[in-house]
C-alpha cells in the first residue's frame, strides 16, 4: 500500500517543492525542445540549437602550450612565460567529425534530461501523496545513482569523443588510451553532489521508517 500522507494530506506541503517545482518544470521542457530541434538540424546538415551550435566545427585542446612570442597586445611582461590552448576549427566537417562533436556533448544532455525527469516525477509523487514519503525517497535515490554513474559514463564518452575529434583536425596528434586520459576531466562536484543527494535519500528513509514506527505505537 502507498504510504499515507501526513495530517493535512499531500497537497498541504507542495509549497515545501517550490520554486525548485517549478523550475524544473520549465526546465525539462526547454531541455525536450532543445534536443528536439538539435536532432532535427543534425538530420537536415544544419546544426541549429544550443546542442549542437553553428555550422562551424570546433574542438579546443584540453592541454596547453608555450606562445612563440607572438603574443601580440597579450605580451608578457619581463619573466612572465604565456601558454594557450588552441581551438581547432573546420568549415567542411566530414560525417565521422560531426558524429564525434555530437558524441562529444550528448551524453551531458542525457545526463541533465534524465536528472530532470527523475526529479519531475518525484515531484509530481510528492505533490500528490506528500513529501515525507517511501517513494519520495526512492525516487530520490534514483536521481542520486543515475547523477552518479551517469557523469562518469558521460565524461568517459565524451573525452574519447573529444580526443577522436582532435586527431581529425591536429597533426602529430594520434587517438590513443593516453589521449583519451588527457581528454578526460574527473567530475568532481558533480559526482560529490550525487552522494549527497544518496546520503539524504538514505536519511529520509530512516525518516519515513521512524515516522511508520511512531504511527504504530499511537
Amino acid at each position: 500500500m502507498p504510504d499515507a500522507p501526513p495530517p493535512g494530506g499531500g497537497h498541504t506541503e507542495s509549497g515545501l517543492l517550490e520554486p525548485v517545482a517549478t523550475v524544473v518544470r520549465f526546465l525539462y521542457r526547454m531541455a525536450l525542445a532543445s534536443l528536439a530541434i538539435g536532432a532535427a538540424g543534425l538530420l537536415a546538415g544544419t546544426q541549429p540549437g544550443p546542442l549542437w551550435g553553428g555550422a562551424q566545427l570546433c574542438a579546443e585542446s584540453r592541454s596547453t602550450f608555450n606562445t612563440d612570442g607572438s603574443t601580440g597586445m597579450f605580451a608578457p611582461d619581463a619573466g612572465v612565460e604565456v601558454t594557450t590552448r588552441p581551438s581547432y576549427c573546420t568549415d567542411h566537417a566530414d560525417g565521422a567529425q560531426r558524429l564525434f562533436h555530437f558524441a562529444g556533448s550528448f551524453p551531458s544532455w542525457l545526463l541533465v534530461l534524465g536528472v530532470l525527469y527523475l526529479l519531475n516525477r518525484l515531484i509530481k509523487g510528492a505533490a500528490r501523496d506528500g513529501v515525507f514519503t517511501s517513494r519520495t525517497a526512492i525516487l530520490l535515490r534514483a536521481v542520486g545513482w543515475w547523477l552518479l554513474l551517469g557523469c562518469l559514463f558521460a565524461e568517459a564518452v565524451e573525452a574519447a569523443a573529444h580526443a577522436a575529434l582532435l586527431a581529425t583536425l591536429a597533426q602529430d596528434y594520434t587517438f590513443s588510451a593516453g589521449s583519451w586520459l588527457g581528454a578526460w576531466q574527473p567530475p568532481y562536484a558533480r559526482v560529490l553532489t550525487a552522494l549527497g543527494i544518496l546520503t539524504f535519500a538514505r536519511i529520509m528513509r530512516a525518516g519515513v521508517a521512524m515516522r511508520k514506527d511512531l504511527e504504530g505505537t499511537v
